[in-house]
């Protein structure tokens, strides 16, 4: 096989890819390549996550050490939801231990370097210019634009975590299923030296959508208000004096509002829920937010992005050793955790019964 020829190329080094790449580099043979985009220097959402998240890292060959600097743990979880009353949980008390805060710039960063320390032929920052099929010899093609010139790598299969763009999912004409247009719109403050808050997460419901307040790591503290696309527009929240109007609405926010200093960076993200129709017997499969998308109340995206990821390597082993049993399972499986995923967040979000008239709250349904 020659150097740019590789069994598996994963597209896409966050959660998701890594957690694919560094399975395939551990526990087969194969040759693996990686190809990101990005260089991870800018906020990145999706910070919340169970400390089982360090078995996953564990499996993977990732020593707690390495990740420790890009992480925060978190000791209670604070929820006004269904009314004004703070509901408080310890997670001391969870037999998952602290919930974790990531810096997702440093985490995803450290990730991509055990990648490469793995074998993985790493491609980054790397542009996909072109992707197409090949009739003869290898399956596929990719055309990447890297350090200011063009090469062609190719692949015996794919393995889509591209995020949600989803690029060989929609490549490859599958149907998405989506359930709302959910969006984030996320501030991010750097306390300094002067100020400290607990290492607790918070959230409180409003009118048109609910708060979360999460500490992370180095001094930064995450307010991300989560609604529709149509509502945030309404209420052009992307201009300082809405945000913190809507913010001095609320009972808990407002008191941690008034404790931060001036925004550092505002952020927009998508993040509907979604689930992909993937082939149960072709060269490529996906992961991550390409395979399936949560609504942050859920807080299922980092360690499902992982633990798919994983799955998906085990896919491509198998599809190369001629099993597409693997794929069917690994795809009915993600349809059925959709399905569960719903019914909860239905019911979670019927115990928000204040707005019934609110088009936020009307549009979530009742079970």
């Amino acid at each position: 096989m020659a150097a740019s020829e590789y069994d598996v190329v994963v597209i896409g080094g966050a959660a998701a890819g890594t957690a694919a790449a560094l399975a395939l580099a551990r526990y087969t043979c194969l040759r693996v390549a990686l190809i990101e985009r990005r260089r991870f220097e800018d906020f990145r959402a999706g910070e919340s996550v169970s400390s089982s998240l360090l078995s996953l890292l564990d499996f993977l060959g990732v020593s707690r050490a390495a990740v420790a600097g890009a992480q925060l743990p978190t000791y209670s979880h604070a929820a006004a939801w269904g009314s004004d009353a703070l509901v408080m949980r310890n997670t001391i008390f969870s037999s998952q231990g602290d919930a974790l805060q990531l810096d997702r710039r440093q985490y995803d960063s450290i990730l991509l370097e055990q990648v490469a320390g793995a074998g993985v032929a790493l491609y980054r920052p790397a542009d996909i210019v072109q992707i197409a099929h090949e009739p003869d010899g290898l399956p596929w093609r990719l055309r990447l634009a890297l350090d200011g010139s063009e090469c062609d790598i190719g692949a015996r299969y794919l393995i889509d975590c591209s995020g949600k763009s989803a690029l060989i999912v929609k490549k490859q004409g599958r149907a998405m299923h989506s359930e709302d247009a959910l969006v984030a719109l996320y501030g991010y403050y750097d306390l300094g030296a002067g100020t400290d808050l607990p290492q607790q997460t918070l959230v409180e419901t409003t009118e048109h959508g609910w708060y979360y307040v999460s500490p992370l790591p180095g001094k930064l503290v995450a307010v991300a208000f989560i609604t529709d696309a149509d509502i945030l527009k309404r209420l052009d929240l992307n201009l300082d004096a809405n945000w913190r109007a809507l913010a001095s609405g609320t009972v808990h926010v407002r008191k941690i509002m008034a404790q931060l200093p001036a925004v550092a960076a505002m952020r927009h993200y998508a993040i509907h829920s979604r689930v992909a129709s993937l082939p149960d017997n072709a060269n490529w499969t996906a992961a991550g937010d390409a395979a399936m998308c949560f609504d942050p109340m859920a807080a299922m995206g980092i360690g499902h992005a992982v633990s798919s990821g994983i799955h998906a390597a085990r896919v491509a082993e198998a599809c190369l050793l001629g099993d597409a049993g693997m794929a069917r399972r690994y795809h009915r499986t993600l349809f059925d955790s959709f399905a569960a995923y719903l019914n909860m967040r239905r019911n979670y979000y019927a115990a928000e019964q204040r707005w019934p008239q609110a088009p936020f709250w009307q549009r979530r349904g009742r079970p």
